[in-house]
C-alpha cells in the first residue's frame, strides 16, 4: 500500500513540476493541457536524465534525476513567469474539472494496483524481457543499458519507457520487482487520463458551459472505455458457452477456438482460468491464397484492455499514454490559426515565418513528443506524426476557405521541421540502435484478405457511433465534392495495389527471396518455370503474371472490408471540402468536428493499409503490422467515436438517443471482458496477493536472486543456463531478468528480433554448455574469460539442462559466493588462467 502511495505521489509531483509550462505552452486548450502533466513532466525528467547521461554528464543514479527534475521545475517556473499568469485563478475557475481528472487518475492508479497485487508474476509472454530491461536500466552504469541477454553489448531495442518507469522506480524507492506492477498500474491510469483529456478538450474547445459539462460527462466515458473495453470477442465467447447461436453462424464466423457447434457448459469458459481471454487479440482467421489456414503467425488485434490483462510491458503499452499527448498537441495545431508563410520565398525563410507564427515552445514540446515516441516504440511516430501534420494542413484549409495545392508543400515542411530535430534530440540513441527491419523495408500481403466480419468484432463498437455520424453529417450537409471523394479512396487502392505487385516483383527478381514466390506457385498448384541464376526480372514479371489471377480471385472472393473502407475513406473527404468551406458556419475557429474525421481517416488508412502491404520483420507474415497499426486505430477511433457521440446529442438529439444506446449497449459488453479477465488472472495466480512479482519462484531461487540484487554492483556477467531450443517465453534467462546483470546469452530468438541475423547467438550457446558440462579446464577457463564471466549460477534450472557436473566441477575449484539447499552460486575472477582450476 506504502509503496503504491509512494509512487502516486512521485507521480503528482511531476506532474506540478510541469503544470507551469503546459498551462503556458498548450494554453489554447481548454484544460491548458492539465490532464497531460503527468505525462510531460515524466518525459521532460527523463529525457534530460537520459541525454546528459548519454553524453557522460551525469551518472545513471537517483541524484541525477532529482537534478533533471529541479532542471524541468526551474524551466516551468522561467515559462511561467514569462506568460500572462492566472495559473491559480484558473485552477479556482476549474476545480470540478480539475477535481474530476485527479480522481480519475487516483482511482484507476489504486484499482489496477490492487488488480495487479491478485497475479504480480512476473511470468510467461514477454515479462521477463521487460524485467530485464526494466532492471537494466537502473543498474547499468551509462546508456544505453547493458543488453541483459547478451553480456558485452548494449540494448538494441526502443528502451526510453524502461528509462522512464526505472525514473519513477528510483524516486519512488520501489525495488523493481514491485515497481514493474506499479508501473503497470501507472500505464493504466496515464491512459484513461490521456482520454479523458483528449475528449474534455475536443469536445469543449470553444464551447458554452453547458457543452463542457457535455465534455465532462463524455471525457469520463472515454476514460473508462479506452482502457478497459475489449473488442466484441467476448460477446460471442458469451454466447459460444452458453450455447447461444446456430451451428452455422458459427461455422461462418469462423473465429479460432468458436468455429465449432455452440454448448452450454457447466462452468464457461470464460469463469476459468485457462487464458480463454487470449483469443480476443486473435480474432481474424488468417489464411493462405491456397486456403490453408495460418498457424502460429496469425495476425495480433491487440487493444489496451487486453495488454493490461496480459500485464506485459512491452513498448506499445509504453507508448500509449504518449500518444494521447500527441493527439492534444495535434489538437491544439488545429485550433492554431494557420501560419501565413511567403509563397516562393526560399525555404529557409518559410521555414522561420512558420516557427514563429506556431511559436518556438509549442514546436519544440511538439518536437519533444514526437521523438519520444519514436524512443518508445517506433513504430509509432509517422502515424503521430501524420496527424500533427494533417491538423495544420487542415487549419490551413481552414482559414483559406478553400483548398490549394500549396498546403501539401507547407505540410511537408513542418513535417521535416518537426521529424529532423526530433531524431537529432534523441541521437544518441539512434548512434546505438540495430534493427531486424531491412530493404525492401515493405512486404506484399500474399495472403487472403481479411474478413469484414472479423474486423467488426474488433472495431465495432467505435465504428457504429462513427457510420451514424458520418450518415448524420451526409444528410444534413449534402457534401457535392464526389470527385475528391470517389478518385482519392479509388487511387488509394489502385496505389496499393500497384505497389504490392511491385513488391511482389521485386522479391521474385532476387535469387534469396524468389524460392518464396515457387512456394507460393507450388501450393496453388501453378507450374512455374525454374528460376535462372541471379537478377531476373523478366521472370519475376512472369511469376507475378501467374499469381495474378489467384491473387484477383482471392480480393474479389472477399472485398467487403477494403469497400467499406474506401466507403468511409471517401465520405471523410467529402466532408472536409463541405465542412472547411468559408460559407459554411461549421467552418468557424473553434470547431473541432474536422479533427476528429482526421482522426477517422487516420484510422481508416491504417486499418486497409496491411490489407496489401506490411513491414518486414523476421516473422515474414504481417502480424507485427496488424499489431501495431489496429493499436493505433483503436485509439484514434475509440476518441472519434466519442467525440461524435456528443456532436450527435447537441445537433441531432434523436439519432444520438440510438446511437448512444446502441453504443451503450457494446460498451457494456466489451467492459464485461475486463471484469472476467481480472477473476481469470487472480485465479490463475491463487497465491498470496502482493506487489511482489518474483515471489512465484521457488523460495531459494528467490533467496539466491535477491543475493544478487542486493550484493554484486554495476553490471558484473552471470553465466546461467541457456535454452536447449532458444527459450523463447520460458523460463530459462530468469536471474539476468531478476537482476539486470548481463548474461552470456538469454532468450536467442529475441536477440535476432532485436538485432537481425546476429553470429553471436550461435557461438555463445556451446560456449555456455561448455562452461557448464566439459571437463576440460583450460578450455573453461578460457570460455570464462572470453565473456568476462564474474558469477555462475548452478540452480535446478542449470542441473536439469547440464546434469549435475557442473557442482562437481567448481565445488572444490571456485569460491563459494552464495550457498543454500538447491543453489550455489560461484565466484570467478575475470583473467584468472587455469592453474586456478586446480584443486
Amino acid at each position: 500500500l506504502w509503496a503504491a502511495v509512494r509512487w502516486w505521489a512521485v507521480v503528482a509531483l511531476l506532474g506540478a513540476a510541469a503544470l507551469p509550462l503546459t498551462f503556458t505552452v498548450l494554453r489554447w486548450l481548454p484544460d491548458r493541457g492539465y490532464a497531460f502533466t503527468r505525462m510531460i513532466g515524466l518525459l521532460l525528467v527523463s529525457y534530460l536524465f537520459w541525454l546528459l547521461g548519454s553524453l557522460g554528464f551525469l551518472a545513471n543514479e537517483t541524484g541525477s534525476i532529482v537534478f533533471a527534475l529541479v532542471l524541468v521545475g526551474a524551466a516551468s517556473y522561467v515559462a511561467y513567469r514569462r506568460s500572462e499568469g492566472g495559473l491559480r485563478a484558473w485552477l479556482g475557475e476549474q476545480r470540478r474539472y480539475v477535481l474530476a481528472a485527479e480522481l480519475l487518475f487516483a482511482v484507476i492508479f489504486f484499482l489496477w494496483t490492487w488488480v495487479r497485487a491478485q497475479n504480480p508474476m512476473i511470468f510467461a509472454t514477454e515479462k521477463p524481457m521487460e524485467f530485464a530491461f526494466l532492471n537494466a536500466a537502473g543498474r547499468s552504469a551509462t546508456f544505453p543499458p547493458v543488453d541483459p541477454w547478451l553480456s558485452g553489448f548494449g540494448i538494441s531495442y526502443y528502451y526510453f519507457g524502461y528509462v522512464m518507469v526505472s525514473v519513477l522506480t528510483r524516486l519512488a524507492v520501489v525495488p523493481e520487482y514491485a515497481g514493474f506492477n506499479l508501473g503497470i498500474a501507472w500505464l493504466v491510469a496515464a491512459t484513461a487520463l490521456g482520454a479523458f483529456g483528449l475528449l474534455y478538450n475536443l469536445v469543449a474547445a470553444g464551447q458554452r458551459d453547458g457543452v463542457r459539462r457535455l465534455a465532462l460527462v463524455l471525457a469520463l466515458a472515454g476514460g473508462v472505455a479506452l482502457p478497459f473495453a475489449g473488442n466484441l470477442e467476448i460477446g460471442l465467447e458469451i454466447l459460444h458457452a452458453n450455447g447461444a447461436g446456430p451451428d452455422r453462424f458459427w461455422e461462418w464466423l469462423d473465429i479460432r477456438d468458436l468455429e465449432a457447434p455452440a454448448v452450454a457448459r457447466e462452468i464457461p469458459r470464460y469463469e476459468t482460468n485457462n487464458w480463454w481471454w487470449w483469443r480476443s487479440s486473435r480474432v481474424i482467421h488468417e489464411y493462405h491464397l491456397s486456403g490453408r489456414p495460418e498457424h502460429g503467425l496469425e495476425p495480433i488485434a491487440e487493444v489496451p484492455a487486453f495488454s493490461f490483462m496480459l500485464g506485459d510491458m512491452h513498448p506499445h503499452v509504453l507508448a500509449l499514454p504518449y500518444a494521447f499527448v500527441s493527439l492534444a498537441l495535434a489538437l491544439v495545431w488545429w485550433l492554431r490559426p494557420a501560419a501565413p508563410v511567403s509563397r516562393g520565398a526560399p525555404l529557409w525563410q518559410r521555414l522561420r515565418e512558420l516557427l514563429a507564427h506556431y511559436g518556438w515552445p509549442l514546436w519544440l514540446l511538439t518536437v519533444l513528443v514526437l521523438g519520444g515516441l519514436s524512443f518508445l516504440n517506433t513504430w509509432d511516430v509517422l502515424i503521430h506524426l501524420f496527424v500533427v501534420v494533417g491538423a495544420a494542413i487542415l487549419a490551413l484549409w481552414r482559414d483559406e476557405g478553400r483548398w490549394r495545392r500549396e498546403f501539401f508543400g507547407q505540410g511537408f515542411l513542418l513535417g521535416a521541421s518537426l521529424a529532423i530535430p526530433g531524431m537529432l534530440l534523441y541521437l544518441p540513441f539512434y548512434l546505438g540502435f540495430r534493427s531486424q527491419a531491412g530493404a525492401p523495408y515493405l512486404l506484399p500481403m500474399l495472403m487472403q484478405p481479411t474478413r469484414l466480419s472479423h474486423f467488426l468484432v474488433i472495431f465495432g463498437m467505435p465504428l457504429l457511433a462513427l457510420t451514424i455520424l458520418v450518415a448524420v453529417l451526409f444528410w444534413r450537409r449534402r457534401p457535392r465534392a464526389w470527385r475528391a471523394g470517389v478518385l482519392i479512396p479509388a487511387g488509394l487502392i489502385l496505389a496499393l495495389t500497384l505497389l504490392m505487385l511491385l513488391l511482389g516483383w521485386a522479391i521474385a527478381a532476387v535469387p534469396q527471396a524468389s524460392g518464396l514466390v515457387v512456394q507460393l506457385a507450388t501450393e496453388l498448384g501453378l507450374a512455374l518455370p525454374p528460376a535462372p541464376a541471379g537478377f531476373a526480372p523478366g521472370w519475376a514479371f512472369s511469376a507475378v503474371a501467374f499469381l495474378l489471377p489467384a491473387l484477383i480471385s482471392a480480393r474479389l472472393g472477399s472485398p467487403w472490408l477494403v469497400l467499406f473502407l474506401a466507403l468511409l475513406l471517401g465520405a471523410t473527404v467529402m466532408l472536409w471540402h463541405s465542412i472547411l468551406s468559408r460559407r459554411d458556419g461549421e467552418g468557424a475557429a473553434e470547431a473541432t468536428l474536422p479533427f476528429a474525421l482526421l482522426l477517422l481517416f487516420t484510422g481508416l488508412l491504417l486499418a486497409i493499409g496491411p490489407e496489401f502491404v506490411y513491414l518486414r520483420d523476421v516473422f515474414g507474415q504481417r502480424l507485427n503490422t496488424i499489431f501495431k497499426f489496429y493499436y493505433q486505430a483503436w485509439v484514434l477511433f475509440g476518441v472519434a467515436a466519442i467525440y461524435g457521440l456528443g456532436y450527435l446529442w447537441q445537433r441531432a438529439r434523436a439519432v444520438a438517443f440510438v446511437a448512444g444506446a446502441a453504443y451503450g449497449a457494446l460498451l457494456l459488453v466489451a467492459l464485461s471482458f475486463s471484469y472476467f479477465a481480472v477473476g481469470s488472472r487472480a485465479a490463475e495466480y491463487g497465491g498470496e496477493p502482493g506487489l511482489n512479482g518474483i515471489s512465484f519462484y521457488a523460495p531459494d531461487e528467490q533467496e539466491a536472486i535477491l543475493w544478487l540484487r542486493d550484493n554484486v554492483p554495476g553490471t558484473a556477467v552471470v553465466l546461467e543456463a541457456v535454452h536447449p531450443e532458444g527459450g523463447q517465453y520460458s523460463d530459462f534467462a530468469r536471474v539476468s531478468a531478476s537482476t539486470g546483470l548481463p548474461t552470456v546469452l538469454g532468450w536467442v530468438g529475441h536477440e535476432h528480433q532485436w538485432r537481425g541475423d546476429t553470429v553471436e547467438t550461435s557461438v555463445r550457446k556451446p560456449a555456455v554448455e561448455l562452461i557448464y558440462s566439459s571437463r576440460d579446464w583450460p578450455q573453461t577457463a578460457a570460455a570464462l574469460n572470453e565473456y568476462g564471466v564474474s558469477y555462475i549460477y548452478v540452480g535446478p534450472r542449470e542441473v536439469a539442462t547440464y546434469g549435475s557436473i557442473a557442482n562437481e566441477k567448481f565445488d572444490a575449484r571456485l569460491e563459494v559466493a552464495f550457498t543454500n539447499d538447491t543453489v550455489t552460486i560461484y565466484r570467478w575472477l575475470p583473467g584468472a588462467d587455469a592453474v586456478s582450476l586446480t584443486p
